[in-house]
């Protein structure tokens, strides 16, 4: 793909706001880069370390760096190769120096980076969740503000880079850390006080190397001659870690002691279907928002929950009356043309005294703020929308066209308004939709009606055995004043966005 647009974008973005937007840095390292070792496998799960907000603002200075590892790219934090969770409440503001100390390169990948603020309700502008413009060359560093409305529904939200052409390779790498915004009990009252455990699912490369995965692109829609559910990982040296520690290791809880688990799929083209052993999940939230939060929402009692890239969920586990219960993902079948997602066992319930777990807080005084997440969509749709997800040997597509970072909006809407997408599937493999800055609502997928609840990814069905495309219609939701600028749709299969499967849409 061309790459003079984006980086010549960057260029004149950090020229424009230098000091205070890019700095131009030069090349050097901040200091030696540390890898720390993996936890003991004895060990409980641990979650990953935190910054959490004071004064209503979290500072975080990151860096786009090499890991001596593995010789793929990382972000470092305070020298070490650790990715801290941003814990802040709503109305806070996150302000991240990302500091790009990748070498510079005349050959894919060009190690540019940039960072998304997914899930969050916040503006498209820079200095905020900008992921058109904002753009870090080696050497440069960006300075992002991300000012969380009062009204964003407390939950679990994730960062991770999106330069165009290099966001499968960089999340691929784990490059992607957990914002976790207080105040799930306002909303979900038996959360508060249980143990809460962070939980970032990852599907990583054990010897990275950039050709493997832009091959794997220019390969688009080839079938298999047998079931994705009976392959191991389409990539050789594919692994699956969780907190970043191998997937298979203990988990502690106490027998008929509750807890909070935080999911996130940060892995950039696996799905997960997630399941406790002999057990149901009560499920609380997707994609951040509570069940609840939706009017007439309800939570429920699960047997398994499916998490695409990019979704999270919060769901209650009650601990087992005896060890070795697994945590397992099953298999999910993405289709013939797909990429296989083979069953495995997560991690191992324990007996014994978790260590380290935060409380989940208890509600404050203050009530929380009402916005338009508390609000029915309504009936009234502004626009209604096709929006065709295709694929072929060269590539993929939205409506017959590849993403150009200087290409015009697809969209243009209308802030506070609501439209209606159809999305069409053609392919025979699944699909990711996700837009920045919203959530939706999901009416139907080929006529069976949907829950009514708040999502920002959401799987579209394969092509129809007659050859005619699946269908899933949804609510977008621009009720929201702040966001008003240029942003981005996509499938979040990474390899997909990468390989063209991305627009832009303009909100007035």
């Amino acid at each position: 793909m061309p790459r003079s647009g984006p980086i010549a974008a960057a260029l004149l973005f950090c020229a424009a706001l230098a000091p205070s937007g890019c700095n131009v840095a030069g090349g050097g390292s901040s200091g030696p880069i540390t890898t720390p070792a993996h936890p003991a496998s004895a060990a409980d799960l641990a979650n990953p370390i935190e910054v959490s907000s004071s004064g209503g603002v979290a500072n975080v200075s990151l860096a786009a760096v090499i890991d001596p590892a593995t010789g793929g790219p990382a972000i470092s934090y305070n020298g070490a190769l650790v990715i801290p969770t941003i814990r802040i409440s709503p109305g806070d503001t996150i302000n991240v120096t990302y500091a790009n100390e990748l070498p510079p390169s005349t050959v894919e990948p060009l190690n540019a980076t940039s960072l998304h603020f997914h899930g969050l309700t916040v503006s498209p502008n820079a200095p905020g969740d900008d992921s058109i413009d904002i753009l870090a060359m080696p050497g440069q560093t960006l300075h992002y503000q991300i000012n969380i409305p009062a009204s964003q529904p407390p939950g679990v939200y994730w960062y991770h880079p999106h330069p165009h052409g290099e966001s499968n390779w960089q999340v691929y790498n784990g490059m992607s850390g957990a914002i976790v915004i207080d105040g799930l009990a306002s909303i979900a009252s038996e959360t508060a006080g249980l143990p809460e455990r962070i939980m970032i699912l990852r599907n990583v490369l054990q010897a990275p190397k950039f050709s493997l995965l832009s091959a794997r692109r220019r390969g688009a829609a080839a079938s298999s001659t047998s079931s994705v559910c009976s392959q191991p990982f389409g990539i050789g040296g594919e692994y699956t870690t969780i907190d970043g520690r191998d997937a298979g290791g203990p988990i502690l809880m106490q027998p008929g002691k509750q807890q909070l688990w935080r999911i996130i799929n940060a892995s950039a083209d696996g799905y997960f279907d997630l399941s406790v052993e002999g057990q149901m999940l009560h499920l609380v939230s997707i994609d951040g928002v509570a069940l609840k939060q939706y009017p007439g929402g309800t939570e429920q009692n699960v047997a398994d929950v499916v998490i695409p890239p990019a979704g999270r969920t919060d769901v209650i586990v009650t601990g087992p009356a005896h060890g070795g219960v697994a945590f397992r993902t099953a298999c999910f079948d993405t289709g013939p043309g797909g990429d296989p997602n083979p069953p495995q066992v997560l991690g191992v319930i324990g007996i014994g005294a978790p260590a380290g777990l935060p409380a989940v807080p208890v509600p404050g005084a203050t009530p929380r703020a009402l916005g338009t997440y508390d609000e029915p969509v309504g009936a009234a749709v502004a626009q209604n929308r096709t929006v065709a997800f295709t694929e072929d040997a060269n590539g993929f597509y939205l409506n017959g066209q590849q993403y150009s970072p200087t290409a015009a909006p697809m969209f243009v809407a209308q802030s506070g308004t609501v439209e209606e997408w159809t999305l069409t599937n053609a392919t025979t493999e699944v699909h990711d939709f996700h837009i920045h800055q919203v959530h939706f609502i999901v009416l139907d997928v080929d006529g069976a009606p949907q829950p009514a609840r708040w999502t920002d990814s959401f799987t579209l069905p394969i092509v129809h055995p007659d050859g005619s495309p699946s269908a899933t219609h949804v609510l977008i939701d621009f009720r929201n004043p702040i966001v008003r600028g240029t942003f981005l749709f996509h499938c979040h299969l990474l390899e997909h966005e990468d390989g063209g499967m991305m627009a832009k849409i303009q909100v007035l």
